[in-house]
Formats: structure tokens, sequence, C-alpha cells
């Protein structure tokens, strides 16, 4: 998880690449837990971390330590596995869509397993269900990303703003086990980041550190990163 902290940190000041609007519109979400399947949740692997919750755009978002961000055009729960169809991964530089693409996600308790190539790359990882966020009172405050100098300030009304690669402005919404967030993004370098954009923000433990992790995307660009809060 240490890499993947490191990774994620730098991305709001180098964001994941940008992609088609057209693949991005696409796809649809049935996410409906069977009663001994509840696959709701955030999720973390020894360098990854996922977010599952059919209010994120196409219920699943994942980010890795190559620091690769990887969402999904549709997921369908059958039984004890969560198939993803339509795989799209922003990484360093680059933006890479297949839409005929599937990724499983086999659950047992509380682990799902993924197993297959991406891009050429690895996508395997085993999946621990972590515990829900934090509550937003114990977010409050101003945290500095050591590694790029960035700053996340929020407060007790949820308006976060953050400054780094963009200013970015917007709020925090609690939402059962994480998070959504709606923020507008200005004086972004390169300036075709500027813009709104919607997405998903939780904590997660990295060895006794809590980790705040935000993911923004719109109709062309994903932009993700984290923050120490403790």
């Amino acid at each position: 998880m240490r890499n993947l902290v490191i990774a994620v940190s730098v991305a709001l000041l180098s964001a994941c690449g940008g992609g088609s609007s057209d693949s991005q519109a696409t796809g649809n979400t049935a996410i409906s837990p069977t009663p001994s399947i509840q696959p709701n949740g955030i999720y973390k692997s020894d360098d990854a971390v996922m977010i599952i919750d059919p209010e994120i755009t196409n219920g699943v978002l994942a980010a890795d330590s190559g620091n690769n961000l990887y969402s999904f055009d549709a997921a369908t729960l059958k039984n004890d596995t969560l198939d993803l169809k339509g795989v799209h991964l922003w990484f360093n530089g680059g933006y890479f869509y297949d839409s005929s693409q599937t990724v499983s996600l086999t659950f047992n308790g509380n682990t799902a397993s993924a197993m297959t190539t991406i891009n050429n790359q690895s996508f395997v990882h085993t999946f621990i269900k972590q515990p829900d966020s934090l509550p937003l009172n114990q977010l409050i405050g101003t945290h500095t990303n050591t590694n790029d100098g960035s700053t996340w300030d929020i407060d007790s009304a949820g308006t976060i703003t953050i400054n780094g690669m963009c200013s970015f402005s917007g709020r925090l919404a609690e939402n059962d086990h994480y998070f959504t967030v709606a923020m507008t993004a200005t004086a972004c370098s390169p300036a075709s980041y500027n813009g709104n954009y919607i997405g998903a923000a939780f904590t997660v433990d990295d060895n006794g550190i809590t980790q705040l992790v935000g993911a923004l995307y719109n109709d062309t660009n994903m932009i993700w990163g984290t923050v120490s809060v403790n």
C-alpha cells in the first residue's frame, strides 16, 4: 500500500490523461446485491484501492500503484461475481478503452478477487473490504501532501478546496460508506483540465496512517489523488 500512496499522491499535480466523451457516455450499472453478497464498499489490495457503489458512474472505480485508474461501462452482479464490461484505463500520458473486455470480480466473504490483463498489463488483485470512510467531522482542517506541497482544506459544511495541478473548489457529501464529490477546477496546468467534475472520496488505513483518496471525472478527464489526514 505504501507504493500506492506515493503514486496517488502525485496525481493531483500530474493528472491521469483524458478519454473520449463518446466512449464514457455509454454503459449502465446493475448492482442489485443478493442477501448473501453485498459488494458495495471500499476495498484495498497490497497495491490498489477500489470503491463499489451504483451511485458512482458505472459502479466501480479502482486505482493501483502503477498510477493507473480504472472505470467500467457496466457492472452486473451474478451470484458471487460482479462482471464489469467496457474497460477505461487512464495512465500517465495516455488513455485506453476496450468496449468489449470483461473483468470479473469474484467475492468470497470480505474479499474480491480479479485476475486478468488490461492493455497488456496485469490486473491481478485480492481486495479486502475495508471499514467505511471516516465521517466528515474527522476530516475537518488543512491537510498537506508532503510529496508535492498541495493542500486540501475541508470545513464542517463539507466545503473542500485543493491547490495542486489546479485550483479545485467544491463540496463533499456523505453517502453511506464514502463521500460523493462535486468540484470545479480552474487555473489548471494544462488548461485542458479546467471544468466541472463529479466523483468520490473515501479514507483508507495505510499502516496506521489515514489517507483520504479522491477521484474526479467528467466527460473527458480523470483526476485522482490522496492526502494524509492524521
